[in-house]
């Protein structure tokens, strides 16, 4: 994931006008939102040494881009609110450049929703669910590094198609929080549906226990009907 976002820099410069003049001396302001706990590995502590490499290798990279002082500021996102609050609060002052992150899904909805309406691009490692795929309107100015959900679920779908799979029961854990497992399957599930029968269920392992055999039972019933 670090790896990724060290890369984030390069790819918006790419999407810059080409410039064949002198070199440009200008302020990007950047505004960098991932969580401080380490807990994932997308926190902030894991991922400025790429970001902050990323940086040093432009300025003393040469090219019409060298000019360019990319003044790093960086939020704690909490996978959550505190994104969007800190893009608000930071606007009241000077509207950032560039947004780099949220990854969680809960934090960059609203957060590319706004920095859309306001013209800032979003890059983010993150943001996988099926519903930023719309780029028409609300998640327009988001620029994806890896591979959305949807992607993800095309290799399922030519794993039905190859060996002739009509069915498929998904079982995801629903945590009511983060919810990666339902937007991981969420993806797959909206794929299946447009050719094949799908069933999911949903799990919290935090509410009730993880039966397996209530699951294989529930298979057996369902091919039996």
């Amino acid at each position: 994931m670090p790896c990724y976002i060290s890369v984030c820099l390069y790819i918006w410069l790419g999407l810059l006008p080409g410039r064949t003049s002198a070199t440009v001396i200008e302020d990007i302001e950047v505004l960098v939102m991932l969580p401080k706990n380490n807990s994932y590995m997308f926190s902030i502590a894991r991922v400025a040494p790429a970001i902050e490499y990323a940086k040093q290798r432009l300025k003393i990279g040469g090219g019409v881009y060298s000019g360019f002082n990319f003044n790093l500021r960086y939020e704690d996102s909490n996978c959550g609110n505190d994104a969007l609050f800190s893009l608000v609060d930071r606007s009241c002052e000077k509207k950032p450049d560039l947004v780099l992150g949220p990854v969680c899904e809960y934090a960059a909805a609203p957060v590319v929703r706004m920095a859309s309406h306001w013209n800032i691009p979003v890059i983010s490692t993150g943001a996988l669910a099926s519903g930023f795929s719309d780029k028409e309107k609300e998640y327009s100015h988001l620029t994806r590094i890896s591979p959305s959900y949807l992607k993800m679920a095309e290799t399922f779908s030519a794993m039905f198609r190859h060996f002739n799979w009509k069915d498929a029961l998904l079982i995801f854990d629903d945590d009511k929080e983060e919810r990666n497992c339902y937007f991981t399957l969420e993806g797959v599930h909206l794929k299946l549906m447009e050719e094949y029968q799908t069933v999911h269920i949903a799990i919290n392992t935090k509410e009730e226990g993880l039966n397996a055999d209530d699951i294989i039972n529930y298979i057996y019933e369902s091919e039996g009907q």
